[in-house]
Formats: structure tokens, sequence, C-alpha cells
């Protein structure tokens, strides 16, 4: 096979601006604006179970927006009903709120004025805020329940707001993934390496990171499947793949969309390595759990511009994931 570099030329983007009064900017008014809620764009997270002792700790962040900083405060709590009885996360069984901080920030992020209140000794689940304390990060630790019983969650939802409102980040759901389901245990950081397909070129070596579908049970997502020159791992799609807990393999489809899509310049997609491009079928991956997590794909799989019928940009023989 022959490889075809590829030249990649940045897209220029034009910034349009309204033109606004300079002297009647908006105003956010701390008495009737200022809001408490959890902090960033996500709303739910997958946490792994403790295992053989070691907690997993997830910091759930919230923040009082306002100008001048106002004091107020919010309760949270754990509730467990929007999920059938096999399916909930047990505070004290499955998890426990470990300790909660009240905070600052300085211009480069460090945290100042810290304050720490231990959870675990009966402590009000209140966060109060005021000036001086606009952040907060509440510690819930995992407890490793030692048998195979499924994935838990449960919701960490704001209430009894005072001093300001309640913004509209007051819900947060967190999955306790199961550790000793198979499935789970294949979720992670990966570090990946592979024999090029191209005669005289090194092998190569990068990190791959799986995680769960959110809705259907055994599929996954990883990325990145495969390097192309010219992009970071954050421009490459991820691809699903299924995970069968019986065979213990993994098969991901190829014809997937790695970069760009249909009806553009490129479309770069997941084939087989044959005279020609393998678009449809499965790449059949195995895993091994019995020394560390280890994913070996028995097929070689390359990547090409579907749009223009150029193969290959890249192409490895047989990868091998080995779990961080």
């Amino acid at each position: 096979m022959k490889f075809k570099s590829l030249i990649y030329t940045a897209l220029a983007s034009a910034l349009l601006f309204t033109s606004c009064d300079l002297n009647h900017q908006p105003v956010f008014d701390d008495e009737t604006q200022a809001f408490i809620g959890f902090s960033g764009a996500k709303a739910t997270e997958s946490i792994p179970e403790a295992k053989d002792g070691a907690v997993t700790t997830y910091a759930l962040s919230l923040e009082c927006a306002s100008i001048k900083g106002v004091t107020a405060q919010v309760a949270f709590a754990a509730v467990d009903t929007n999920y059938e009885a096999s399916k909930r996360a047990v505070e004290g069984v499955d998890y426990v709120f470990k300790a909660l901080e009240t905070y600052t920030l300085d211009a480069q992020g460090n945290r100042l004025n810290v304050v720490t209140t231990d959870l675990t000794a009966g402590a009000d689940k209140i966060v109060k805020f005021d000036a001086d304390h606009r952040f907060a990060t509440i510690y819930i630790e995992t407890i490793d329940n030692n048998i195979q019983d499924g994935d838990k969650k449960f919701d960490v939802v704001l209430s009894n707001v005072q001093g300001c409102n309640l913004g509209a980040k007051k819900l947060f759901t967190i999955t306790i993934a199961d550790d000793e389901n198979p499935l789970n245990q294949l979720l992670g950081v990966y570090d990946a390496t592979t024999p090029s397909a191209f005669d005289g070129y090194p092998d190569e070596n990068w990190e791959v990171t799986i995680v769960a579908d959110d809705e259907t049970e055994g599929k996954i997502w990883i990325q990145p499947i495969i390097t192309i020159g010219g992009l970071s791992a954050a421009d490459i799609a991820p691809v699903h793949a299924t995970v069968d807990l019986v065979q213990e393999t993994i098969q991901m489809p190829y014809g997937q969309t790695v970069y760009g899509g249909e009806g553009q310049s490129y479309n770069m997609v997941i084939a087989g390595l044959e005279n020609n491009p393998v678009l449809s079928g499965v790449a059949v991956a195995t895993y091994d759990l019995s020394n560390g997590v280890v994913i070996t794909f028995q097929n070689g799989y390359g990547v090409g511009n579907l749009a223009a019928n150029e193969w290959w940009y890249n192409a490895y023989q047989g990868p091998v994931f080995t779990k961080q």
C-alpha cells in the first residue's frame, strides 16, 4: 500500500458583531439575578465503584453566580426515586458524601479562603456562600460492595435556597459503575501500540479512551481509534463498538466516520485492510482481564477519504490497547 500524506488548511471563520450602545450595557443585578447551581455544562457523570480497598472520589462543583458576592445558602441531598429499586445507589452502602469545601478563586484559578467540612461527622448538607466563598465542591466517595449487582444511580439535588435564586442546573446525576461487571472493567484510558501497515514505517503509539454508551447496554465508544496526520485526538470522532461478554470480544463496525462527513470534502472513514477497503462488517478484538486489561485487535484497519476515494491516510496491523 502506498502512504498518502494529507495537508490540512485551517478554515477561516468570520465573527459578526452587531452594533450596540456602549453606554447602555446590560447590568447583572445581584439582588434579583444572583443564583446558585452546579458548575459546567455536564449534568451527569459515571464514576467507578471502589475496588480492592481503593476508593473513587468524585468532586462535584457548584457556585454562587454574582458580581460582588452575596450571602446565600443552599441545601443538597441525594435522591434515588427516579430509578428502579434495583438500580438505586444507596447512601452509606454504595457511596458517602465525604466532605464539603467552600472557597474563592484568584486570577490563576488557585483556591483561596478554603473552608472544609467533614460530612461524615453528621454536618448538615448545606452550602454557605459569601463574597469570600463563591465556589464549593462536594466530595463523594464510592464503596466496594464486592458483588456484581449492576450499575447504580442517584441524583444530587439542590433545594431550599436562601439569599438568591436557584439556578437551572439544580440536579446532577451520578452513575456508580459496578467494578465486578466485566464491561465496566473495559472502560478507562489505554496505551495503544501497533505496527504500521506501511513498509518501512515505525510502530505507532497513542492514548485511547473507552467510555460506555449512555443508553445501550454493551455498547462502548473508543476515541481515537486511529491517528491521522494533521489532526489532534480531539479532532477525531469516537467510534462505537459492541462488547460480547460471553465470547469476550469487541466488535467495531467498519464504515464509521472519524472526520468530516457525507457531503463534505473529507469523509474520513474506518475500513478493513484488503486489496480494496472493507466498509462493511466488523473489526474483532479480544480482551483479557486476568492481569490488568489488554485488548487485542485480530484485524488490521485503516482510514481513508471516502469522498474522494483516497486510501490510505493511515493504517495499522493489529493494535493492542493496554489499560493504564
